[in-house]
């Protein structure tokens, strides 16, 4: 009900509207008992004649109530006024924090600080076993001393009480996009942990959740889990990985990037177990940027930036292989190192006819130390390029990655592999000779599932060396297949950069491309036996299929619900389709969610 200024509700003299939200307005206001200013939030005429609305703006006031902490808007009084309840508060100072994010995201330091204080704040309503169940920026207010209050406890669950039932919306103030759904639904949808979006149980860990949803947001401006319709927006919590916070926000330490993951796991079990442990954490992170200490932020070292270096080939080496040419002694093996200090190493290996550089814009903001190899003689700029059969070149990997071990000594060891380069470790991994190296982790980006979706490999295989007007044929012919600009473009750019690098000298990409595609000649069907090599040998998997290798994959998997061809390892989570074309499955905002969801998999912390 709308009040006017000069109005008593008891001691409290109304003195100007501050805001109104789906259930209340709320006024500035005066006690005249304590002659100070106060807020008082009064039931709106809509809930003022439905009994749940009563009970739950009753309910914020009980629960508020409760806590006394310098996080937490402080609860002063409850009254009635024309048999309608109103609620007094604390007079604040400042604005919410949406108001805050209408200019942007905040500098790393200062969204740390306000998350750890409103972890604080949680902390202490999760102590009087109080749920806050809707937290979201309009429910955090900034004051002008820069300290954060956690507002709205209408949702509040208490513990060991019944989650009331159908609620409309949230309390106070809310942004255009994020009402709070009616229904079974608890929270405002975008702030929403998965438990909540199925309707089930939730515990402190979903306050939780959403403060990873608001500590994203403040860092890189963009909510985690975006859409253009509620339902859009509760897909993507249930099935979709945020975009990688090193992608959006390269400044991001590495710590935090990995706290931040942990905040937003989908299984509360995995998630951050206590908002006290938030607090904790976001303190210590603080600390470490105030002593210089976090090795691993790009913004502070160089770290994160590739630089190339070389493996040379010996003698030794050389009396491995099958071709055993006096030219590759000393030959070099180029690769990219991002130089970061890390526990985890992720190699990565490019498609058929790239080089080191395929991968570069991932190695940047990746978390991890960072490596892209280059198969013999595909680097730019070689003046020699070996003839090899896949033998060969599967051995000299296995001799790089060891050596690789060997240098930088990880806990654990991520194979990323794009196009065709998943295929060559995938078809190490079942060949005699292994991988070389224990590897725990597997990202295949686009690998292949049959003779056609090595398009650009039969191509090259076929092509008839020196023949310039067959090979300008069959570009042609490559192009015609295009299903989107987007698509023809990047396949006419790769094809082009091809090219350009090899000159007349392409039997080293004949040579390898035959090898590649001969498991699925004449009827070969590979994938399923790489898969389920790869979900028994590995800890951890992701199969990333783009629109070009979508249609085969699922009839793989038609024949799987038949059949069990990809075995009783099967998970969803191990294969993914995205929505794109497959040049950009190597984008670092495609890519590095992939690796970071395998790390976070063998960190056994999601």
């Amino acid at each position: 009900m709308s009040i006017a200024p000069g109005s008593r509700l008891g001691p409290y003299e109304i003195l100007a509207p501050l805001g109104a939200g789906g259930m209340g307005e709320v006024y500035r206001s005066l006690d005249t008992r304590l002659q100070r200013g106060v807020a008082v939030k009064v039931i709106s005429h809509d809930a003022s004649h439905d009994s749940e609305r009563i009970r739950r703006f009753e309910q914020e006031a009980r629960a508020a109530g409760t806590l006394s902490h310098p996080n937490v808007c402080a609860i002063y009084d409850l009254g009635t006024h024309e048999g309608s309840p109103f609620v007094v508060m604390e007079l604040l100072e400042g604005e919410t924090l949406r108001g805050v994010l209408g200019s942007g995201h905040l500098p790393l330091k200062r969204a740390l600080t306000y998350a750890a204080q409103a972890a604080e704040g949680l902390a202490s309503a999760h102590a009087k076993g109080i749920v806050h169940r809707d937290l979201k920026p309009e429910n955090l207010f900034v004051t002008k001393e820069a300290r954060i209050k956690v507002l709205d406890f209408g949702l509040a669950k208490l513990t060991g009480a019944e989650a009331p039932p159908a609620p409309s919306q949230s309390v106070g103030a809310t942004a255009p996009g994020t009402m709070t759904t009616p229904g079974v639904l608890l929270g405002t949808v975008a702030y929403m942990a998965p438990e909540q979006v199925r309707g089930a149980a939730v515990d402190a860990r979903a306050d939780v959740f959403a403060l990873g949803v608001v500590l994203y947001e403040m860092l890189t401006g963009k909510r985690p889990f975006p859409g253009s319709t509620t339902a859009d927006v509760m897909s993507a919590i249930l099935h979709q990985e945020p975009t990688s916070l090193a992608a959006l926000r390269p400044d991001s330490p590495a710590q935090l990037i990995w706290f931040v993951r942990r905040c937003l796991s989908k299984d509360p079990d995995r998630r951050v177990q206590t908002m006290l442990d938030v607090r904790n954490e976001l303190e210590e992170l603080v600390q470490a940027m105030d002593r210089g200490t976090l090795a691993e932020s790009g913004a502070q070292s160089g770290a994160g930036e590739p630089i190339e270096r070389q493996f040379l080939l010996t003698a030794a080496h050389v009396r491995l292989l099958s071709t055993r040419s006096p030219r590759l002694i000393g030959y070099p093996m180029t690769y990219l190192d991002n130089q970061r200090e890390s526990e985890t190493l992720v190699i990565c290996l490019h498609g058929i006819g790239g080089d080191h550089r395929r991968f570069e814009s991932v190695l940047r903001p990746l978390p991890y130390r960072g490596i892209a190899v280059t198969l013999a003689g595909f680097a730019p700029g070689d003046s020699f390029r070996p003839v090899l059969p896949f033998d060969d070149h599967a051995q000299l990997l296995r001799l790089m990655l060891a050596e690789l071990v060997r240098e930088y000594r990880p806990t654990r060891t991520v194979l990323v592999g794009y196009s065709a380069g998943a295929d060559q470790f995938l078809r190490m991994l079942v060949a005699p000779g292994g991988i070389g190296v224990e590897a725990a982790g597997f990202v295949g980006l686009g690998t292949n599932v049959s003779l056609d979706t090595c398009f650009v490999s039969k191509l090259y295989a076929h092509m008839e060396a020196g023949n310039a007007e067959a090979i300008l044929e069959a570009l042609k012919w490559l192009g015609s297949g295009s299903q989107s600009l987007t698509t023809w473009l990047m396949l006419q750019t790769y094809i082009t950069q091809t090219f350009l690098k090899f000159g007349a000298d392409v039997e080293p990409l004949k040579r390898c491309s035959m090898d590649l595609i001969a498991p699925f000649e004449n009827g070969g069907d590979p994938f399923p036996e790489w898969y389920r090599a790869a979900t028994q040998r590995f800890q951890s998997v992701r199969f990333v299929f783009s629109d070009a290798e979508a249609a085969a994959a699922e009839a793989v998997l038609a024949r799987h619900l038949d059949q069990n061809v990809l075995g009783d390892r099967y998970s969803e989570k191990t294969y993914v389709t995205e929505k794109l074309a497959h040049g950009q499955l190597t984008e670092p905002r495609i890519a590095i969610p992939h690796i970071e969801s395998v790390v976070a998999d063998l960190m056994g912390k999601f």
